[in-house]
């Protein structure tokens, strides 16, 4: 197999770096460009628009725009890059189905897992920038924030960096449970950034983001679950860095698993202890 340690492209860097004989760490590095939208801010895209009048129009309503106070923008700068890399970085770890990697020190190949990492830089202007988003800060609630993943942009509010519980009936097993699910809208968001899709694929109804309680919890449904689904940006990134020779190499494949325990976050209003016989 012959390594790449690193790539450049339009939607992300990445790096891949021998960590010791049988330990490599793959990051993902991310040059984000976080605009503040003011209320006399204009802009146009396809489903919303401000034309500087302080109010903003979207598919799902009109928000009037509030300032930002200066310490409450580099706050928010600041929280984002920790919030998206404190649940993303990390957090899984990939494992070849075969032994792939030859170190230097000897002549047989071993299984070196692969560690999977992200890191966030902000700039200064779009044209530095892999993603850019704009930040608004909207009088009313409802604001459905939203990631356009193939013009690497998005735009989000002064909320999504705090967690939100949403209430949703829910399959449980054979019933319908009232469940609140907990989870932080930039995480999610930041998900289809990186290419994933809803739990239930593509789309924007109540189904799409799950039906069942495994489905709900998910980080791509209405909760903040990492599954081993969710390591999939950093197994098709390996295809840039892992380059194979032989017959052999082409065989080779990796698999995403959660690096360490997650808290649970949901509460099934519904649930009742299971019964015993007497």
């Amino acid at each position: 197999m012959h390594i790449h340690l690193f790539r450049n492209a339009r939607r992300w860097d990445s790096c891949l770096l021998p960590i010791d004989d049988t330990t490599f760490g793959l990051i993902l590095q991310f040059k984000v460009h976080l605009v503040r939208v003011e209320p006399t801010t204009r802009f146009f895209r396809p489903d919303t628009h401000a034309t500087g009048n302080g109010i903003l129009h979207d598919t799902y309503g009109t928000f009037h725009l509030d300032a930002w106070d200066n310490r409450d923008w580099e706050e928010y700068k600041r929280r984002f890059v920790e919030v998206v890399q404190r649940h993303w970085s990390d957090r899984f770890i990939l494992d070849p189905n075969k032994d792939w990697y030859t170190p230097r020190s000897g002549s047989t190949r071993n299984s070196a897992t692969i560690q999977c990492g992200l890191s966030i830089q902000l700039v200064e202007t779009a044209a530095q920038a892999h993603q850019t988003y704009r930040i608004i800060h909207p009088r009313e609630d409802g604001f459905r924030s939203y990631v356009e993943e193939a013009n690497r942009s998005g735009l989000f509010t002064h909320q999504d960096l705090e967690s939100h519980w949403n209430n949703r009936r829910t399959r449980v097993g054979t019933a319908i449970h009232s469940v609140d699910f907990l989870q932080t809208t930039i995480n999610h968001e930041f998900g289809h950034t990186l290419g994933l899709d809803h739990v239930n694929g593509v789309g924007n109804s109540d189904s799409h983001y799950g039906v069942t309680l495994e489905q709900r919890e998910n980080q791509m449904g209405m909760g903040g679950l990492l599954t081993g689904r969710h390591a999939q940006p950093w197994i098709r990134q390996m295809r840039f860095h892992a380059i194979p020779r032989t017959h052999y190499d082409t065989t080779v494949q990796f698999r995403g698993r959660v690096a360490s325990p997650q808290l649970i976050e949901y509460w099934d209003n519904d649930w009742q202890p299971a019964t015993t016989a007497s």
